[in-house]
C-alpha cells in the first residue's frame, strides 16, 4: 500500500564490456531537480486550497496483524473530523473532533468520552501525537502544514524523487515528490533528532491519493488507509461533526485502548 520506496540493491556496480574484459563506468551525475523549492511549496498551498472537505468510504488497518475494518470519513477544514467505525450490524463505534473537544461513541453501550483536542489525546486515540489540522491534512491526502523557520531546500534523490526540507524550530520536516505530474509520495519529521512520523501516499486518481499509510516510531504504531469512494469539496452539514447525545458522559481517558493508541 502506498507508493513503493524499494531501491535498487545495485543498478549495477558499474556497466560490463564483455569484449575484452570489464570495466567500472564513473557514476552518473546526480540528476538536477526538476522543480524549485519556491514551486513545490506553492503547489501545496494550492492543495491545500483545492481541498476543504471530503466524504470517503475506506478500510482501515490499524497495526501489522490487525484486520481492516470499514469506515464512513467527513472531513472539512480547519478542523471537523468524523470518521464511523462500520460492522455487519451497522455502527460499531464513532469518532470526531469539532470545537475544540475530541470525542468516542459506542452506541451500543450508550457512552460518549471526550477530552480537548491535545496532541495527547489524539496521541491516545490515534497513536501519533498530532494536531487535528494535522489529520484533517492527511486524510485530504498531504503532509501536515508546517512553519519553516529557514530557507527550505531541495534535492533530487538515486530514486528519482524530489525531496524538499523545511527546517522546523525542534527539527525538519521532509516531503519526497515523484512522477510526472509531481506528486507527494511520502513525508518524514524529526523532532529532537528523532524520527516522529512517517507518512506514505499512494494509489493516486484524479489527483489525489486514495492510499495512505501513517507510522509513528516513537510508538511503534501503523495505521493503513484504503479508500474506496471518495467525494472531495462535498458539501457536510457541520452538526455531522457534532458529540451524538449519550445516556453517559465520561473523560477520554477513561475510553477502553485508549491509551494504548487505536485509530
Amino acid at each position: 500500500m502506498g507508493v513503493r520506496r524499494g531501491l535498487p540493491i545495485a543498478i549495477a556496480l558499474g556497466a560490463l564490456v564483455l569484449a575484452g574484459g570489464c570495466t567500472l563506468r564513473r557514476p552518473h551525475p546526480q540528476p538536477a531537480p526538476k522543480a524549485t523549492a519556491a514551486e513545490l511549496l506553492d503547489g501545496l498551498r494550492a492543495r491545500r486550497a483545492a481541498i476543504g472537505s471530503l466524504r470517503a468510504r475506506a478500510r482501515l488497518r490499524a497495526g501489522l496483524r490487525a484486520a481492516w475494518t470499514r469506515e464512513a470519513i467527513v472531513v472539512r477544514r480547519p478542523g471537523l473530523i468524523r470518521i464511523d467505525v462500520l460492522s455487519p450490524f451497522g455502527l460499531a463505534l464513532a469518532m470526531g473532533a469539532r470545537d475544540e473537544v475530541l470525542w468516542a461513541f459506542a452506541p451500543g453501550e450508550g457512552i460518549r468520552w471526550e477530552g480537548p483536542t491535545t496532541p495527547e489525546n489524539l496521541g491516545r486515540f490515534l497513536g501519533a501525537p498530532l494536531g487535528v489540522p494535522d489529520v484533517v491534512d492527511l486524510l485530504l491526502g498531504l503532509p501536515p502544514a508546517r512553519a519553516a523557520v529557514g530557507p527550505a531546500t531541495v534535492a533530487a534523490t538515486d530514486a528519482g524523487e524530489i525531496a524538499l526540507t523545511l527546517p522546523l524550530a525542534d527539527g525538519a520536516q521532509t516531503i519526497w515528490f515523484a512522477g510526472d505530474p509531481l506528486v507527494v509520495a511520502r513525508a518524514e519529521e524529526r523532532r529532537g533528532g528523532a524520527v516522529t512520523l512517517r507518512a506514505a501516499f499512494g494509489d493516486y486518481a484524479a489527483g489525489f491519493p486514495h492510499a495512505l499509510t501513517v507510522e509513528s516510531p516513537a510508538s511503534g504504531s501503523e495505521a493503513r488507509l484504503q479508500y474506496d469512494t471518495v467525494e472531495p469539496n462535498a458539501a457536510i452539514d457541520v452538526a455531522v461533526f457534532s458529540p451524538p447525545a449519550a445516556a453517559r458522559v465520561l473523560p477520554f481517558e477513561a475510553a477502553p485502548g485508549a491509551d494504548e493508541g487505536r485509530p
